[in-house]
């Protein structure tokens, strides 16, 4: 079964009476040398342009960038400039965790920079970068967004969730409207928790980001055996699975992805990444029992370091980049 529109581009998602980009190309990797399946580091300018212009040729509207990705705005507005639809694309972006929470003068000259940057009148989402911002929220940082908000310049706000552990503070805070989450075919923690059905009773959107595991399930066997060696075995029977049903494991991770039928934060380093997982997108989502095989193979296999990258950091053998891994 197909998940696209009948002119080729993927069906976007209902909410609030908006169609949602079922792909939402993620940014990090234009203002960043990301993940641990990166071994050329960031596109250059004219090469992050034609991955922009490859995502919106294929129906995509949606980006996510973030305040601490580096260039990423700076990249992602210049390309959307470039090609004239600056006005039209949703853009949702991070605040820094650089900054002081509580210096509102601070926090507000960033959001005009990130406006400035991006060469946008209106942004989609403002996100917290980190949950425990929303420990200052009463403190003055919820205002200021509210405004922002009431003024139309920001249409949603809301948090990127790094932990499954962080969610339920968000799913009843009246003014988180976007949660950006962590999940995939090895680490399926947040809807386990209950989060997907909770953020839908709630009518909140919850957006999945991280399917390929910061790339680790796109790698061969050899290579994951060598930058974490903890994750060999898990990778052996991804791949055997994968193998089974005729499909590659990049197949299999945005296939098993597009059964939580949430939008999917995806990024790219190349123009041909973001029409592979449109391609691979466009055949559907998996059927139940190949996710119940997936299920059954890799749970006994892997645990909560493998799935959090947050703690590949401090395996002695792991080999990746842990800069760029701090900043999602």
């Amino acid at each position: 079964m197909s998940s696209s529109d009948s002119d080729g581009s993927l069906a976007a998602i209902a909410w609030r009476g908006e169609r949602v980009s079922r792909i939402m190309l993620g940014t990090v990797q234009l203002g960043l040398d990301y993940g641990i399946a990166n071994t050329q580091g960031r596109p250059d300018v004219k090469t992050a342009t034609a991955i922009v212009e490859t995502a919106w040729r294929h129906g995509i509207r949606h980006f996510d960038t973030g305040q601490a990705y580096g260039t990423s705005e700076a990249v992602l507005g210049q390309a959307l400039r470039d090609l004239g639809v600056s006005q039209e694309a949703c853009v949702e972006t991070k605040l820094s965790t650089a900054m002081d929470p509580t210096d509102l003068t601070e926090v507000a000259d960033s959001i005009e920079r990130s406006f400035e940057l991006l060469g946008v009148e209106r942004l989609w989402c403002m996100m917290l970068h980190r949950p425990y911002w929303l420990d200052y929220w009463d403190q003055g940082l919820g205002d200021l967004l509210r405004r922002h908000r009431d003024a139309g310049r920001i249409r949603h706000l809301g948090t990127s969730i790094h932990l499954p552990e962080e969610a339920p503070r968000y799913l009843t805070h009246p003014d988180m409207e976007v949660l950006q989450v962590p999940c995939n075919a090895w680490d399926r923690r947040i809807p386990d928790l209950g989060v997907f059905d909770a953020t839908a009773s709630n009518n909140q959107l919850c957006c999945v980001r991280s399917i390929y595991l910061k790339g680790l399930l796109a790698l061969p066997i050899e290579t994951v055996a060598e930058r974490l060696p903890i994750a060999r075995e898990a990778s052996v029977r991804w791949h055997a699975i994968a193998a089974r049903h005729g499909m590659s494991p990049p197949a299999l991770a945005v296939r098993f992805a597009l059964s939580f039928e949430r939008p999917l934060v995806v990024g790219a380093e190349s123009p041909e990444q973001v029409t592979d997982t449109i391609r691979l997108a466009g055949q559907g989502a998996l059927p139940e029992e190949v996710i119940a095989e997936i299920r059954a193979a890799l749970d006994p296999v892997v645990n909560d370091t493998i799935v959090t990258p947050q703690r590949w950091e401090d395996i002695e053998d792991a080999v990746f980049n842990p800069s760029a891994m701090r900043h999602r």
